[in-house]
C-alpha cells in the first residue's frame, strides 16, 4: 500500500511540474534549465494542422515554410512580406566580415531558370514627387534596367541596349568605347578618301537642309542619337574643313605669291617708261 501510495505521489509530482509551464506566460524562467527545444541533436519543428510551418535544425539554421538549406542561417520559401510604420530605416542589409571574394555579393537576387515573359528582378517604386505614385527603378530578368519609367511604357526599340534613364544623366565623366578603328572619323585623312567639293555641300545643304552624312532633324527626333557615332561624324565635318582650309590656305598663298609676281613686273614696266 505505501509503495502504491508513494508511485502515485512522484506521477502526480511529475505531472504538476510538467504543468508548470503556462501557455499565457511564465515568471521566474530561467534560461538555462527553462526553454522550448530539445536537449539533444534533434531539430524543433513547429506545425500547424498537422504540417511542418517552421523547422529549427540542431546546427541553429531556421526554415519557414520548408526545410532549411545548408549552410543557411534562414530560409523562407513562399511570398514575404516586410512592412514598417518606423520613421528610421526599414530593412537593413549588411555585413561585419572583412575580406570578401570578388565573386561575393552583399545581395544576390536570380532566377533559377530562363524567364522569356522578363518580370522584373528588382522593382522599386514610390512617390518621385507628390503629385502621384511612379516607377523609380525596373531591374528586368533579361539583364535590362530602367530608371524613373514602366519598362513597358517606353523604349520598344531598346533591344541593343542595356539601361535606358528617362529625363536624363548628369554626371562628371562619361567615356564611350569605339568598337573598331573604322569607327573614328580619322579616315578623312586617308588619301583614298573622297573630300566633296563646296559646290557639292551646297547643292546638298540646298536640297536635304542638313550636312551630308549628319541625320537630319526629323531622323534625330524619330531614332535619337548614338554618342559615340555622332561624336565621331561631328570630327569627320571638323577634319573635312581642316582638308577645306588647308586646301584654301594653299590657294591664298599661290594668290599671294602670283599677285606680288605681278607687282614686280608692273613695277619693271613702270620704270622702263621713266
Amino acid at each position: 500500500m505505501k509503495i502504491k501510495l508513494l508511485s502515485i505521489a512522484i506521477l502526480a509530482s511529475s505531472f504538476s511540474f510538467a504543468q508548470s509551464w503556462n501557455l499565457t506566460g511564465n515568471s521566474g524562467t530561467d534560461a538555462s534549465t527553462n526553454f522550448l527545444g530539445t536537449s539533444d541533436a534533434k531539430d524543433l519543428v513547429l506545425k500547424t494542422n498537422n504540417m511542418e510551418r517552421i523547422r529549427l535544425n540542431a546546427a541553429g539554421s531556421v526554415g519557414i515554410t520548408g526545410a532549411d538549406s545548408d549552410g543557411i542561417a534562414l530560409k523562407v520559401s513562399g511570398r514575404t512580406l516586410i512592412n514598417a510604420s518606423v520613421t528610421s530605416d526599414t530593412f537593413y542589409v549588411g555585413n561585419d566580415a572583412l575580406n570578401h571574394s570578388g565573386g561575393n555579393s552583399l545581395v544576390f537576387l536570380r532566377y533559377s531558370h530562363y524567364q522569356p515573359n522578363n518580370p522584373g528582378v528588382l522593382d522599386v517604386a514610390g512617390w518621385p514627387t507628390s503629385a502621384g505614385y511612379g516607377w523609380i527603378m525596373s531591374l528586368r530578368a533579361n539583364g535590362k534596367l530602367f530608371l524613373g519609367t514602366n519598362p513597358d511604357a517606353v523604349c520598344g526599340d531598346c533591344g541593343e541596349f542595356r539601361m535606358f534613364v528617362k529625363d536624363g544623366i548628369r554626371t562628371e565623366k562619361v567615356k564611350v568605347d569605339v568598337a573598331t578603328a573604322n569607327g573614328w572619323a580619322d579616315y578623312v585623312f586617308n588619301k583614298n578618301y573622297r573630300l566633296r567639293t563646296l559646290e557639292e555641300v551646297e547643292k546638298h545643304i540646298e536640297e536635304k537642309g542638313h550636312l551630308p552624312n549628319i541625320p537630319s532633324t526629323d531622323e534625330v527626333m524619330k531614332n535619337g542619337i548614338n554618342l559615340g557615332e555622332m561624336d565621331a561624324k561631328l570630327l569627320e565635318k571638323i577634319e573635312e574643313l581642316t582638308l577645306y582650309s588647308i586646301e584654301q590656305n594653299k590657294q591664298l598663298k599661290s594668290q599671294s605669291e602670283e599677285i606680288e609676281m605681278l607687282k614686280k613686273q608692273v613695277q619693271e614696266i613702270l620704270s622702263t617708261k621713266k
